[in-house]
């Protein structure tokens, strides 16, 4: 990905109806173009072209049909920019959804999030899985798991930067 990335705090605090208003603001400027378009299309240009004939009228007809495609332009620029702000506004409304339902889930069992996009987890105690082999209670120190705080998201290099170490709180195990 070349450019800024959007960072998860941006993300999370990004105001999607602001890229809606403004999409419904360059909405309006499309339209009025369009309406001067078709007003000077219709008022002037075909009664300047049905009453006059001179030299001078061709010259003003010539301004004015040029007028007309800057109309015509302003109309579906402005189009393409709405639509492209509310495209923005929708793409972006699943990941800030995911984004705030996956900090909701870290603040549950009291998982800080920092700037850098690492998580700091406390200490906690986990039963063994009878079924798997396991017994006991083992003891799970708390740390601190590095993540990415760009998105798209980039590979994670691990639990404190272990590669090695794959923690998953709900392992889904197929027994052996």
């Amino acid at each position: 990905m070349t450019g800024t990335a959007l960072t998860w705090q941006q993300l999370r605090d990004l105001k999607r109806p602001e890229f809606e208003d403004a999409g419904d603001g360059w909405h309006e400027v499309s339209g009025r173009a369009d309406a001067d378009r078709v007003r000077t299309d219709k008022a002037m240009t075909a009664k300047l072209r049905d009453t006059q004939d001179s030299e001078s009228a061709k010259a003003a007809l010539a301004r004015l049909e040029r007028l007309s495609r800057n109309y015509e332009y302003i109309h579906t620029e402005s189009g393409l920019v709405r639509t492209t702000l509310n495209g923005l506004a929708a793409e972006l409304a699943d990941p800030q959804r995911e984004l705030t339902q996956a900090l909701e889930e870290a603040a549950e069992p009291k998982f800080t999030v920092h700037e850098d996009a690492s998580i700091s987890y406390p200490s906690a105690v986990v039963c063994g899985n009878p079924q798997f082999g396991e017994t006991g209670e083992k003891k799970v120190p708390s740390g601190t798991a590095q993540g990415s705080s760009r998105f798209p998201l980039e590979s994670n290099p691990g639990l404190n930067g272990d590669p090695g170490f794959d923690y998953n709180p709900n392992p889904i195990r197929e027994p052996q």
